[in-house]
């Protein structure tokens, strides 16, 4: 029935559009009727065509050549028509020499023309973007590619004595010539972007046109991230115009002008901010590339089309992977080198101490197409210092360094919208992710920290989330593995010189130095794998045991994960423990297989089913950015965690970092510094330690996910439950390493040495407080690990396993999470007994009584219903506050003589509890009304999951 109403829409929109049509072929005749002897007859046939060529008298006509002389009427006297255009000689009498190139250009004054040959008109060109000079904020940074969505497909029309510039929409199409196609095409239109006067025409028959019309206005995407500013063409200029054989460069200063009250640290005054923005036009390829489909088994970068002559996807999407058009040249050899190599250029810009591991990076992709039988499909060239042409040059591939203090490399390409033919690619490394110490760790927020670990943990949050970026510009989703890079260097850093001797300092630094050039290695081939098409792979980490990963023999030559793809942490070891390369310095057994997949010439469905079919191998598991989020319910899906068990992992980072708690300032600090890096290193250990706790906190609720099709080879099922067992060791981990507070228990003194960093000028951001807020940031990372575990998404996955396991098979369910929280957190009530506290030393610390105030906030929330967790669950949390409360009162009840914190702490949490208990009673009695209200704790704070 839907598709029979489509076709009803789609034959009544023809219908109308056909009488439409005769109406106004009606109105056009009769006022051609009226106005008849007024003006010549128009011209026969369509006024826009892709032949639209200029006959020899019309192009004598519109140059400014004479004419036959034309009379109006028999009586009249003889009057020369008036040309339409000025004599072309004469329009560019004082402009400057003509550029040559795809299209012929020419500036006079201020204003650049184009002459578009007829040819041209009505021919896919394809126009990239991209930001030569930045001003260091948001997206607007050097190197930057911008295609929001496609890149743009452009095509020049002639409609009467204007030239339309005309966006392609691509995303839409049918087979030509069937009834499909003329649906889409009364369905989907073009985007007209600018319609341009005709200003004169060349001798051989060229229109010429106006480019200032085009490029000296703004680009919309520049003025939403700089709100307050607006394009100024007055102080816009053109900054290099080059015109090659295949393609021509355009670059634009254009300057966005505001009142200059906004104050922007990298601007010098913000009355006039300056971008460059580079244009990059070339035809479309008509290259006989041949397009392969995707397969969601492994990951690739996509371009979609909808093609209504499709009849095997409901949908009618057609999927392409992104990639270059690779081709042997002895095309009979099961290794060829390629008839055009990937070439990579590495910029002049990039320090000659880090030349050599970015070209080994480059260059270990070879391995992979080696596979797939080619040999030498990239290679690696030095810029000359002395070379003139411009990176954003589309007939180069770069390998960029920029400094703009933003802590980010990215590998962009520039792609066939219409087929997935990669055209050109850059890679952009941000130089201050190695500058590792950063102000970044000085203080957290429940915002910083929900971005170190996944985002949003309940759906209507993360699709408020999703709402915000899809509004904000200024947000672009960057590759961020630098920028955990640099927090990964600073942690490698510390443990290096903790574990030092003070005699070895020479040795330490060697092995910083070691660090680093593996981390830059493995960035680099992250990058590299993205401009060959390949998407981020979340769950190669957890191929290897961390016990293999420091096993050099066994790890010889190999990569520490399945894939370079995935966001890895330095893998340190406690002093003692054999210690393996910090980072991957090769490319790992998915990398191979997915460029098999990719770019093996044997490109028909049987065999790249053949080749995809082999995903239920360990080896080659997948997930990427979707699969990653924090409403995802695969544990070992996560970003910067390593090895195949995440409570490995968190008992390893435990024992790692507690030994270098005491050594922080002796060791980070040296004599005559100030002790802000004390601060940002005690900031980088607690980052990592609660990341690491709060991965193996997803074993709770988790639910392992699998990508392979029916019929692969030891694949497992689609959705696997974790394991009963797993969960309950997760649970016990988390109540001994986060839920107690003996792991924070730091030297006093620690804390008064945590300064922050003490200037005040453009670019130093003042902590609003300087001394450390110890109770805040602990508590913080505490609630951000029990709203995973209590977050409706949590509990609604623990109700449905027990549907999904049978009865007979044992389950971890909602009861046994809030059972075994309660008693974690509130364990001082079954195990205080007699004892000499005092408000110095409590019976219940303050660590521990913020703890349990977040813990009673958020189960009075479930209890109450102010959550969208299952019905069942909140009767058990009504169930547990009840129990909690009789505890509560016994202990207070008891002949344990209490400080006043303790005592005074209980007293009002048990009259909390009661209130709620009251309040859920009320409101499930018949006749209440059934209202919801919300309980809240604290100051300000929405504790809800």
């Amino acid at each position: 029935m839907p598709i029979l109403r489509r076709g009803v829409r789609i034959l009544l929109f023809g219908v109308a559009v056909t009488f439409a049509t005769a109406w106004l072929n009606t109105a056009a005749h009769a006022a051609e009727q009226k106005t008849e002897g007024e003006k010549p007859a128009a011209k026969s046939g369509p006024k826009s065509d892709a032949k639209d060529a200029v006959s020899a008298s019309d192009a004598e006509d519109e140059s400014g050549s004479s004419s036959a002389s034309k009379h109006s009427d028999s009586g009249s006297g003889s009057t020369a028509k008036k040309p339409k255009y000025p004599p072309y000689a004469d329009f560019f009498k004082e402009a400057d020499d003509p550029i040559p190139g795809l299209i012929k250009l020419r500036k006079k004054g201020g204003s650049l023309y184009a002459e578009l040959s007829p040819s041209q008109l009505n021919r896919d060109f394809i126009v990239v973007i991209s930001i030569a000079r930045g001003i260091g904020r948001g997206m607007l940074l050097a190197g930057m590619s911008w295609n929001f969505g496609d890149d743009w497909i452009w095509q020049f029309r002639k409609v009467d004595d204007y030239i339309q510039v005309v966006r392609r929409n691509v995303r839409f199409t049918a087979a030509k010539g069937s009834p499909e196609e003329r649906a889409v095409q009364l369905a989907y239109t073009d985007s007209i972007l600018f319609s341009l006067p005709i200003v004169t025409t060349s001798p051989s028959g060229s229109y010429v046109i106006d480019l200032n019309q085009v490029f000296m206005t703004d680009l919309p995407e520049i003025s939403q991230m700089l709100p307050g500013f607006s394009f100024s063409s007055q102080r816009s200029t053109w900054a290099t115009n080059k015109g090659f054989a295949d393609n021509d460069e355009l670059e634009v200063a254009a300057t966005y002008a505001s009142s200059g009250m906004t104050e922007i640290d990298s601007v010098s005054d913000t009355r006039g901010a300056t971008i460059n923005v580079h244009y990059s036009v070339s035809y479309l390829p008509q290259n006989g590339y041949r397009p392969r489909l995707a397969d969601d088994r492994l990951g690739y970068f996509l371009s979609v089309i909808k093609d209504y002559s499709q009849k095997g996807d409901e949908e009618h999407f057609v999927r392409y992977i992104n990639r270059w058009d690779l081709s042997k040249a002895d095309s009979g050899a099961d290794l060829s080198q390629p008839k055009k190599p990937i070439v990579f250029w590495l910029e002049k810009t990039i320090p000659y101490k880090y030349r050599n591991p970015v070209r080994e990076g480059i260059l270990e992709w070879n391995k992979a197409f080696a596979k797939a039988g080619f040999e030498d499909a990239i290679e690696v060239r030095q810029q000359p210092d002395n070379a003139d042409w411009d990176p954003e040059d589309i007939n180069y591939n770069t390998f960029r360094w920029i400094t703009s203090s933003a802590k980010f490399a990215m590998g962009p390409s520039r792609v066939n919208p219409t087929n997935g033919q990669i055209l050109n690619a850059s890679i952009i490394f941000d130089a201050d992710f190695l500058q590792y110490w950063s102000t970044e760790y000085e203080t957290f927020t429940p915002a910083s920290i929900a971005a170190m670990t996944g985002g949003p943990l309940d759906l209507k949050s993360y699709e408020e989330q999703v709402h915000r970026q899809n509004a904000d510009r200024s947000f672009f989703p960057a590759c961020d593995l630098a920028n955990g890079r640099a927090l990964d260097f600073a942690l490698g850093s510390a443990v290096i010189m903790a574990k030092a001797d003070s005699d070895d300092k020479g040795k330490s630094s060697a092995e910083e130095e070691r660090m680093i050039m593996q981390g830059l290695k493995e960035v680099t081939m992250h990058e590299v794998g993205h401009t060959l098409g390949l998407r981020h792979n979340f769950k190669a980490s957890a191929y290897h045991t961390l016990e293999e990963i420091n096993d050099p023999e066994k790890m010889k030559g190999k990569a520490l994960v399945a894939s370079v793809m995935d966001y890895t942490p330095s893998n340190i070891v406690p002093k003692g423990k054999t210690q393996g390369d910090y980072f991957s310095t090769t490319i790992g057994p998915y990398d191979m297989w997915a460029i098999e997949f990719g770019y093996t010439p044997e490109g028909d469905k049987k065999s790249l089913d053949k080749i995809a079919s082999r995903s239920g191998e360990p080896a080659l598991q997948y997930a990427t950015d979707e699969d990653t989020r924090g409403i995802d319910s695969d544990p070992l899906v996560n970003r910067y965690d390593l090895g195949s068990d995440n409570i490995d992992y968190a008992k390893q980072r435990a024992e790692l970092i507690s030994t270098l708690w005491p050594k922080i300032v002796d060791r980070v600090v040296k004599d005559g510094e100030g002790y802000e890096k004390a601060r940002e290193a005690f900031g980088v250990l607690l980052s990592q330690y609660g990341r690491a706790m709060y991965f193996a906190s997803r074993y709770v609720g988790g639910v392992y996910v699998n990508r392979s099709h029916k019929g692969d080879k030891d694949a497992a099922v689609p959705y696997v439950v974790v394991d009963p067992k797993k969960q309950r060791e997760a649970l016990d981990m988390v109540a001994q390493e986060v839920f107690n507070d003996k792991p924070f228990q730091f030297p006093p003194d620690l804390y008064n040495h945590l300064s922050a960093s003490r200037w005040d000028h453009w670019g130093a951001e003042v902590p609003l407080r300087n001394d450390y807020p110890v109770h805040e940031v602990i508590s913080l990372w505490q609630g951000r690990i029990l709203d995973q575990l209590l977050s409706s998404l949590t509990l609604d996955r623990l109700h449905d396993s027990e549907l999904k396991i049978p009865a007979d098979q044992e389950a971890f369910t909602a009861p046994d999470l809030l059972d075994g929280l309660t008693k974690a957190i509130f364990s001082e009530l079954d195990t205080l007994q007699g004892g000499d506290f005092t408000n110095r030393k409590p019976a219940i610390s303050s660590l521990r009584r913020n703890l349990q105030r977040q813990y009673l906030t958020r189960l009075s929330n479930l209890a109450m219903g102010n959550t969208s967790s299952p019905a069942d669950c909140q009767t058990v949390a009504f169930a547990e506050l009840k129990a909690l409360q009789d505890r509560m009162n016994k202990l207070l009840a008891s002949n344990v003589k209490l400080d006043d914190y303790s005592r005074d702490h209980l007293t009002e949490s048990s009259a909390r509890i009661g209130k709620v208990l009251d309040a859920h009673l009320q409101l499930r009695m018949p006749g209440s009304g059934g209202g919801i209200f919300e309980l809240r704790y604290g100051e300000g704070q929405d504790h809800t999951p």
